[in-house]
């Protein structure tokens, strides 16, 4: 089983339009985003998503966060304010925008999967039995790059996707 993880839109509509096909190829089961979608629209957008569940957390720039609750409903979407902790293909994932508790979390081995965002700097590594990705921005407006990640649950192996 195959997920697909990315973060941080921030309603740049050409790269997540790119991101939907990228994930629509490579025939993803599920998506996660970590945050900071930004608009309604953007979040309409991604009702071109064949992926279910599309599980996304709040960002800090997530502001009209009640239209945007109501715009991920209308397409299937679940949205979470702070953090969604939950399993999916026979592993716990905990996803949060924020780094802020990353390292507590992967360090406490509950999870094999801890996605955040918030950053735009991609940061893959192993803590332990647990698997960290913040897959980098999706807009390419900090670091000039986009990016999403390809996650096998099985081998828990991480490919990164450029987009852009």
């Amino acid at each position: 089983m195959r997920i697909g993880i990315l973060s941080d839109t921030h309603d740049h509509r050409e790269h997540v339009l790119r991101a939907i096909d990228v994930l629509n190829e490579q025939n993803v089961e599920a998506v996660f985003h970590a945050g900071d979608v930004i608009s309604p629209f953007v979040m309409k957008q991604f009702g071109d998503l064949q992926a279910r569940p599309f599980i996304v957390t709040y960002g800090n720039n997530d502001g009209e966060k009640l239209i945007l609750k109501t715009a991920a409903a209308k397409i299937g979407a679940t949205i979470y304010e702070y953090c969604y902790e939950g399993e999916h293909g026979g592993k716990s994932i905990y996803m949060a925008h924020t780094q802020h508790h990353v390292e507590a979390v992967a360090q406490s081995s509950r999870y094999d999967l801890v996605i955040y965002g918030h950053t735009h700097q991609q940061d893959i590594r192993r803590v332990g039995k647990t698997l960290i990705v913040n897959p980098g921005e999706v807009t390419d407006w900090i670091t000039g790059t986009s990016h999403l990640v390809i996650l096998d649950l099985q081998s828990m192996e991480p490919e990164i996707i450029q987009i852009k």
